[in-house]
């Protein structure tokens, strides 16, 4: 029973009660009044008429008067019962841990053919063992304080024993005089599977994004990076919470700043574009990536740019490899068909130039400039015939700082008549190394004349040798003319040069013979203040002894 039906009760009795004071204090006065005047008329006694006819008028007027409120009250309590009977939410009524009442729709949503499976049956029965305690919480606390509860997601069983999701609100009623809860449930089962896979859709899409190798992260629209994968702040080289609310382009290199720029307007336009761009590290190295704009459509509208950028750093780097290999090969390819026919008319102009010296003095200055010049064609010819057919050499166990010494030794009267002073540094227990004494040699010589060609009015070279890893480091640092950055990316290729008289091909030839000894070649400069030439030799023996 409802309160609203209660409180019609409760107003029916005290309308009841206040008419029935009424008509009988009406009566009291009106059948005095009678009373006397027949006594004084005809001397009459009717006091045993008077209550007899009282009780009469007022048992006629209090039946018509019930009766009318019990139709009212049947149509009430029949309407009640269509409406749950035909309710198409589930309904049910338990007390004292029993199922009493429960319409159609409820004894559908357990898994019955008809409400009559249920009445009697324990209804925390059907409660999922996760949410049995927090039923029996809500039903002590709905009888305690008369207040129904909000509405609460939960588990139920069907008589099937399959559980499904319901969303339930718990009512404090009186049945039959007792204390009762009515339940109103809702099957969300449904719902509640649209949620589960929209979830775990979501969790694929961020799957996605946090465990992808590459950078993926979200601009605003000034470009600032509002999320981004773990990835993103690897590439980078920064913690997330350091780019987070700060500018993408400002890790950018300035030359593709403006142009990326531009493509991300256009991004924010709903427009996708890509760019091969570079940014730098947080150590200050280079990163070349391609960086991809995505604009993010909400509902339609453009609600920020997803920047996916993906490290091509050394495919660069495979690529260049790959083109210097193409050049090696054309310059391999020239000089094998080149070389030898070149050898041979110089090897006559020599001789020839040599007999006319001999024959006269007159023009010993023409004669000397054109044996310098014919023994620099043999040079870049020698060069030539190293590129283009490497000759097969023996390695042998050899003392780097003896190589080293006679290095500087053969240079040196040449580095004092150009004012520079060679210093070198060995560490202690220097090992010897496997390798072919004469490549070093050809190496250390070009680099040192380098060095020296890079200090026309004199300066110092430094020499250190350490082992570093198992590797032997050499480094020759001189105090010239430096080389600019975009010029040291080029050293090593074939005709490039920086010197007026130069081939190229000396560096190209050192890189060829470290390559061959397992070692590696690594130049360093700044304008005007010097370069470092590095080289590391692995080590296949054990240090000297003492």
């Amino acid at each position: 029973m409802t309160t609203r039906s209660k409180a019609r009760r409760s107003d029916s009795a005290l309308k009841i009660t206040l008419v029935y004071v009424f008509i009988g204090s009406f009566w009291v006065i009106l059948s005095d009044s009678i009373i006397d005047l027949l006594k004084m008329s005809a001397g009459l006694t009717v006091n045993s008429s008077k209550g007899l006819f009282y009780v009469a008028i007022t048992a006629i007027i209090l039946y018509f008067w019930v009766k009318r409120l019990k139709k009212a009250l049947t149509e009430s309590e029949e309407r009640y019962r269509v409406i749950v009977e035909h309710s198409p939410e589930p309904i049910a009524v338990h007390c004292e841990g029993k199922i009493v009442f429960i319409n159609p729709a409820g004894a559908t949503i357990f898994g019955a053919t008809s409400p009559e499976e249920l009445i009697g049956r324990p209804i925390i029965d059907f409660v999922h063992p996760d949410f049995k305690a927090i039923v029996q919480e809500r039903v002590r606390q709905v009888l305690v304080d008369k207040q129904p509860t909000v509405p609460i997601e939960e588990k139920i069983f069907r008589l099937d024993g399959t559980a499904i999701d319901v969303e339930v609100r718990t009512v404090p009623i009186t049945y039959l005089g007792k204390q009762a809860v009515q339940l109103l449930c809702r099957d969300i089962t449904e719902r509640k599977q649209t949620q589960r896979k929209l979830q775990e859709k979501e969790q694929g899409y961020k799957s996605l994004v946090d465990h992808n190798p590459d950078a993926i992260f979200t601009l605003d629209f000034n470009g600032r990076m509002v999320d981004m994968n773990a990835a993103t702040a690897k590439i980078m080289g920064f913690r997330q919470d350091e780019l987070l609310q700060h500018s993408f382009f400002q890790h950018m290199n300035a030359v593709d700043q403006e142009h990326a720029s531009d493509l991300f307007q256009r991004s924010v336009s709903g427009e996708s574009n890509s760019i091969e761009t570079a940014i730098t590290h947080k150590d200050g190295k280079s990163v070349e990536l391609n960086l991809k704009w995505v604009p993010i459509i909400v509902n339609d509208k453009v609600d920020g740019v997803y920047g996916i950028a993906k490290d091509i750093t050394e495919r660069k780097r495979t690529e260049e490899l790959l083109i210097k290999s193409e050049k090696l090969s054309v310059v391999g390819q020239l000089a094998a068909g080149v070389a030898h026919e070149i050898r041979n008319p110089l090897t006559s102009l020599r001789g020839f130039v040599q007999l006319l010296q001999m024959k006269t003095t007159q023009f010993e200055d023409y004669f000397q400039i054109m044996l310098t010049e014919l023994d620099r064609i043999n040079d870049i010819v020698s060069e030539f015939m190293v590129i283009a057919k490497p000759q097969a050499v023996k390695f042998e166990v050899k003392d780097i700082l003896k190589i080293i010494q006679d290095v500087i030794s053969l240079l040196e009267s040449q580095a004092i008549l150009s004012n520079i002073q060679i210093y070198s540094e060995f560490a202690q227990n220097i090992p010897h190394v496997k390798c072919q004494e004469n490549q070093l040699k050809q190496v250390f010589i070009n680099i040192l004349k380098n060095a020296m060609e890079s200090m026309p009015t004199g300066g110092h070279i430094y020499i250190h040798v350490t082992v570093a890893d198992d590797n032997l480091v050499i480094r020759f640092i001189d105090e010239g003319c430096g080389i600019s950055e975009e010029r040291i990316a080029m050293l090593g290729e074939p005709f490039y040069t920086t010197k007026e008289k130069g081939t190229g091909l000396g560096l190209m030839v050192c890189h060829k013979i470290m390559e061959s000894h397992h070692g590696s070649l690594l130049i360093q400069s700044q304008l005007d203040l010097g370069t470092t030439v590095e080289l590391t030799l692995p080590l296949e023996v054990s240090p000297n002894k003492p």
